[in-house]
């Protein structure tokens, strides 16, 4: 794995596993650079990532090659606002309802009725976060394959 700070590019070589139109399902094997990130220890620690990613070169199953990810410097502003957001909203909903619930004399039931408000709040702010996301259309992080290295030497393909 290569980062190119300047430009924030990721290079990774993986093994494709399957295409679509324009798409291709690539493995990446876990590199040194992985310990401690435990991204991809849902899926299979031993083999690796399986990403989605572009494929404007019209890879084939089984070829090896190379594949770049843009936009990684914005991984900390992404990730605040996918968390950071609705833990607020959470947080905010939680307390400020409270006084409010209080003021309008349900106070033996106002605890809970705030942290169904935070819920609330929370499942809006991660509502809001997709229908943002899905009218952008575009993914801040891309990966796309540049170059084909090769035919696999590894032999057969997992199923």
């Amino acid at each position: 794995m290569s980062v190119e700070t300047a430009n924030a590019v990721l290079s990774e070589t993986g093994r494709v596993l399957s295409t679509q139109p324009g798409k291709a399902v690539v493995r990446i094997p876990r590199s040194k650079e992985c310990q401690g990130c435990h991204g991809c220890s849902m899926i299979d620690p031993e083999q690796g990532m399986v990403s989605e990613v572009d494929n404007p070169l019209g890879a084939s199953p089984g070829d090896e090659v190379r594949i770049e990810t843009r936009g990684v410097e914005g991984k900390v502003k992404a990730a605040l606002l996918l968390f950071g957001f609705p833990m607020a909203m959470l947080l905010a909903g939680a307390i400020a309802s409270q006084p409010l619930f209080r003021r309008l004399g349900i106070g033996a039931a106002a605890e809970g009725l705030g942290v169904l408000c935070g819920l609330a709040l929370m499942s809006a702010a991660f509502a809001l976060l997709y229908y943002a996301r899905k009218r952008k259309g575009t993914q801040a992080v891309r990966s796309r394959i540049v170059e084909i290295l090769g035919p696999s030497q590894v032999g057969e393909l997992p199923q």
